[in-house]
């Protein structure tokens, strides 16, 4: 079993190493950025707000962009950065305050940052591409989306992600990999494509549960067997559940159902990685009650994920009722009338 690092638990080591000037573009720019002379250092201030540190964070993304001979891509470089550092400032900035310890906030995105760079060349790399030859879109798709697991996961009080090491909150992503084959026949390749997009998003959010699983695995030592078994609860669940009932019940169009199964999908992979990290605390306490052969049994097969289900179901039942409730208000005369026995569903209510 992998022991669970709470993030708060990380940070009070030194395990998130500074990056220089350098290397922090590196990690932000898909090429190395030339570098400005030195300027003299600005007087030191007693305080520093995390609205400071984003305005810092812009500004020095602006003056690359003024340096620029080609200004069009330096802005959209300089805007990517800024689109990159304000999330993941935020989330980190639940967990440090910033008035007391700016550097410990730039360490750790350093940290982020750093292995999201490593962790995007795994994934493209799985697809047969070497990435300093991948296009410039590839790699950029993959480390957004990549980057939005690693800030859930931060958000969560999830340290694992701060261990470059450990990727196995990647297994749903190169699944996929290995079953596309190459780039042309992934995801990546068709980003306006509903049923791409509905693959591709059902991968992310299957990470998102993975990065709660390599913090705790509940004793399932299998990390490709999990990943397996989430991806598949979650396509059961949420598209041939919710979304083929709300597409039979509004009549959506291919758009329109790979729209709204996109942000279904989000949201139950946030719930249920959630779920996840929830419900270790109380299964640990279980399991420390039970007799000595079950125990040993649990901690052999895995222990029963039905706590987290269960806990997953309550919350995403809401979701669904949310989007009866939205489409109910906003397209009332798209909707067809049910049989009693299809009407029973939590989807219809």
């Amino acid at each position: 079993m992998t022991n669970t690092t709470l993030l708060e638990d990380y940070l009070k080591s030194d395990g998130a190493g500074a990056l220089s000037d350098a290397e922090l573009d590196q990690q932000l720019f898909a090429a190395p950025v030339a570098q400005a002379p030195t300027r003299p250092a600005a007087p030191p201030q007693q305080q520093t707000s995390i609205e400071d540190t984003f305005q810092n964070a812009f500004d020095a993304f602006a003056d690359k962009a003024e340096r620029s001979d080609s200004i069009d891509p330096a802005v959209k470089t300089a805007s990517h950065g800024v689109k990159v550092l304000a999330p993941l400032m935020l989330a980190v900035a639940r967990w440090i305050d910033p008035n007391e310890s700016h550097e410990k906030i730039e360490q750790t995105m350093g940290a982020v940052l750093n292995r999201l760079r490593g962790d995007a060349e795994r994934v493209v790399s799985a697809y047969g591409v070497t990435p300093g030859d991948a296009p410039t879109w590839l790699v950029s798709q993959v480390s957004g989306q990549l980057m939005e697991v690693l800030i859930s996961a931060i958000e969560r009080n999830n340290g694992s992600v701060m261990k470059g090491h450990d990727q196995r909150y990647l297994a749903p992503l190169l699944n996929l990999a290995e079953q596309a084959g190459d780039i042309s026949s992934s995801p990546y390749a068709y980003p306006n494509d509903p049923k791409w997009s509905l693959i591709n998003t059902l991968m992310i959010a299957s990470s998102e549960v993975m990065a709660e699983y390599q913090n705790f695995n509940y004793f399932h030592e299998d990390a490709s067997v999990v990943a397996q078994y989430v991806t598949e609860f979650l396509n059961e669940r949420v598209i041939e559940g919710t979304l083929n009932d709300l597409t039979e019940r509004w009549g959506l169009s291919e758009s329109e159902r790979g729209h709204l199964g996109a942000s279904l999908l989000r949201q139950a992979g946030r719930i249920l990685a959630s779920a996840w990290a929830d419900n270790v605390v109380a299964t640990l306490e279980l399991i420390k009650e039970l007799p000595v052969e079950s125990r040993r049994e649990a901690m052999v097969g895995g222990y029963p994920l039905t706590a987290v289900i269960e806990a997953f179901e309550n919350n995403y039942q809401g979701v669904e009722v949310s989007a009866v409730g939205a489409l109910r208000a906003m397209a009332p005369m798209r909707e067809v009338m049910l049989s009693p026995s299809r009407a029973s569903s939590p989807v219809y209510g």
